[in-house]
């Protein structure tokens, strides 16, 4: 099935998943790379994030059923009946698409557990009850909160989540209460917050990468972590940024000395264009080159190579005599040949898949240089970014792959998150495009988180 045809297919479900707060509509399991990378400053504490909020009070599941889960991401709701998309929860899926609230205005009036407030995180959260926008404010209550009541995970929870439902873009944010969880809560609340944050800033690069890290640091079974790392790909594998994700995933399957999957993460990241694209090209000869033809191809390659070399020696018994004494005595060298021609067809591939993604990378990295903040902020872009925007948007549109159509806006509505033109044009695409679930997702996200009136 090609990219736009599975688009299409993915989409017929996007109703329910929304409001079952489960993982997005539009989930491209044939894509191999995307993202937009980890940007290591101060800003990134205000960068990319969105909640999918599940009852806090009332999950409880053993360690069997947490590898299940998140590997999967499905099996919390649905095993434990956890309330999602009624009175009992929040839920924002695919980059902030948000159902009933708990979590969200309803916290900002109660606490959790009758603790008292100091005199500045009472006036905090009276400004945010005010302004429930002011940006500044929130992040000064989640300071105050964090220095009052340290220990305190019930205070520390309900602050997170009115914040994240104000501002569910925010990626380190998101990080910091799973940081917190595995501090004063448990292993549950860790995964809870993960999933509720890659549910939520499922186009974001550092948040997959971020759950891969706690997966890696907390779990033996390494097909657990490789589900993990896939359901990321899937969503930000073709991200022109998303190289932090590609190399943690290859030095995780170094780190298993599974030659095959190393070779064949080289393999999917050379498909498309990648700001490390010639780095992953020059690791991938090392590879082959210390490492012999038959530990890198997979069961299905050595398969049809070797389906292959059957035919071809058939062929040959058909056409000619059976060798005689001194041309048996030459079968290791053919052997030799024969190998080593293998290697270079093996080679060539990758190579020609590598000179393709370069080549549209020549036609592309003049809109991805221009990017200058490709998270979530509550400061205006300039007008340069903006307009770069809507210009790569219209060059993407006319390649006529509805795969990159999206992930590139979704990108875009990460860091355009607060302007309607986007959120309009998104739209209209979609509608045009007869992919009318994801029109109808982008459209409530719009009207129900981001720019709402």
């Amino acid at each position: 099935m090609a990219d736009s045809e599975a688009v299409v297919a993915q989409t017929s479900s996007a109703t329910a998943f929304t409001a079952a707060g489960y993982p997005p509509v539009y989930n491209d399991t044939n894509s191999d790379a995307s993202g937009a990378a980890a940007t290591k400053n101060v800003e990134d504490l205000t960068a990319t994030g969105a909640t999918t909020t599940m009852e806090d009070s009332n999950i409880s599941f053993g360690a069997t059923e947490l590898t299940n889960y998140i590997a999967d991401g499905s099996d919390l709701g649905a095993s434990h009946h956890v309330a999602v998309g009624n009175s009992t929860s929040t839920g924002v899926a695919e980059n902030g698409i948000i159902s009933d609230d708990t979590h969200g205005s309803n916290v900002i009036h109660e606490l959790f557990d009758g603790s008292a407030l100091s005199d500045e995180e009472e006036r905090l959260w009276s400004i945010v009850r005010a302004n429930s926008l002011d940006f500044n404010a929130w992040i000064a209550l989640i300071e105050e909160t964090e220095k009052m009541s340290e220990g305190n995970i019930l205070k520390i929870r309900k602050v997170y989540d009115a914040f994240l439902v104000e501002f569910p873009l925010c990626y380190g944010y998101w990080k910091k209460y799973a940081d917190h969880e595995a501090r004063l809560g448990s292993m549950d609340k860790v995964v809870e917050v993960y999933e509720r944050a890659v549910q939520g800033v499922t186009y974001s690069v550092d948040m997959w990468l971020h759950y891969c890290i706690f997966a890696i640091s907390t779990y033996g079974d390494p097909e657990t972590i490789r589900r993990l790392f896939e359901r990321g790909l899937a969503y930000v594998g073709t991200d022109y940024l998303s190289f932090p994700l590609w190399d943690k995933y290859i030095e995780y399957e170094y780190t298993q000395q599974d030659w095959s999957r190393v070779a064949l993460l080289y393999t999917r990241v050379l498909e498309n264009p990648n700001q490390q694209l010639d780095r992953y090209f020059e690791g991938f000869k090392e590879l082959v080159a210390n490492r012999p033809l038959s530990e890198l191809r997979t069961g299905e390659e050595a398969a049809a190579a070797a389906l292959e070399n059957s035919e071809n020696g058939g062929q040959e018994v058909e056409g000619e005599n059976l060798p005689n004494a001194v041309e048996q005595s030459s079968k290791p060298v053919s052997a030799s040949l024969k190998d080593a021609e293998e290697l270079e067809k093996y080679i060539a591939v990758r190579e020609e898949m590598y000179k393709k993604a370069k080549e549209f990378d020549s036609k592309i990295i003049g809109f991805e240089t221009a990017i200058r903040r490709p998270y979530f902020h509550v400061r205006p872009l300039s007008g340069v970014e903006l307009e770069n925007w809507h210009n790569y948007l219209h060059f993407i549109e006319g390649v006529g792959d509805l795969s990159k159509v999206v992930k590139l806006y979704e990108r875009c509505l990460i860091a355009c998150a607060n302007y309607p033109e986007y959120w309009i044009r998104y739209v209209r695409c979609m509608e045009a495009s007869g992919s009318m679930d994801l029109a109808e997702n982008a459209l409530a996200r719009a009207t129900q988180v981001f720019v709402k009136v």
